[in-house]
């Protein structure tokens, strides 16, 4: 619905979709995904989008309704559908990783006007999103944690010990590596924020940085190659998973337990 609310506008205005991308700063194939209901567009997007049509903030206001107010590279099922997944975070544990307890800790720091059932409905999602490891070829995922991460106490000492030992678990399981981003570790572009890189078996790769109640999802060769580069830079200067096992488990004791 929202994506034929979005071609309608577009054709109106006369403009092409690559036309529309361009404006947008964004690729033809989001556009086309978009209209065609395959993707959800970030809030970012659905502003410029109703912007350059003229559209008097008509798709805006029909954005949240048609997405239930949630889009997301989770919702567009493409994290489900990746064969690899590669992310850096330097907030909290990702949410591939949290627990339940953890994950309501976090939400309810960032929303704190939310409804109790808003927050339970979205850790129950974070939650199911962790079915992808349990499936029957799981994708092999690589995350680049922050030292601070660890530090950060969401949820106090308790559900603390409980993360990062499911963390130390997670880390011995195959197909999943992890890293821990000291302190001292500052020759890296991981300072520019939280970045994913996603690559599926039948299409092309996708970049996906986030930020304050914002994201930015792209298949644009140059940037995700460009982004592909940072996060070698990244993870170079990061411990290596066995050392990072051992900071996590010694974190966990010292502070914790």
């Amino acid at each position: 619905m929202f994506g034929q609310l979005v071609k309608r506008y577009r054709e109106r205005s006369g403009l092409t979709q690559r036309e529309l991308s361009k404006a947008v700063y964004c690729s033809d194939s989001l556009i086309s995904a978009v209209e065609n209901g395959a993707k959800n567009a970030q809030p970012d997007l659905v502003s410029q989008i109703d912007t350059e049509l003229q559209a008097d903030g008509i798709i805006s206001l029909v954005w949240p309704v048609t997405t239930a107010g949630r889009p997301s590279v989770y919702a567009d099922g493409l994290e489900s559908a990746a064969s690899t997944i590669h992310d850096w975070e330097s907030r909290f544990v990702p949410g591939l990783l949290q627990t339940a307890e953890y994950a309501r800790a976090i939400m309810r720091s960032f929303r704190p006007f939310d409804a109790d059932e808003q927050i339970e409905a979205d850790v129950s999602d974070r939650m199911e999103r962790q079915a992808i490891f349990a499936r029957d070829n799981p994708p092999v995922t690589w995350f680049v944690i922050d030292e601070s991460v660890l530090y950060r106490p969401f949820g106090g000492k308790r559900v603390m010990a409980s993360q990062l030992l499911k963390l130390e678990e997670m880390g011995a399981t195959p197909g999943v590596v992890i890293q821990i981003m000291r302190f001292g570790a500052t020759g890296h572009p991981g300072s520019e924020g939280p970045s994913r890189i996603m690559e599926f078996p039948d299409k092309s790769p996708i970049w996906y940085a986030e930020g304050w109640n914002v994201g930015r999802t792209t298949d644009t060769k140059e940037e995700v190659s460009t982004a592909a580069v940072y996060f070698n830079l990244i993870r170079a200067s990061a411990l290596p998973p066995d050392q990072s096992a051992r900071f996590i488990a010694t974190v966990r004791g010292s502070r914790y337990e």
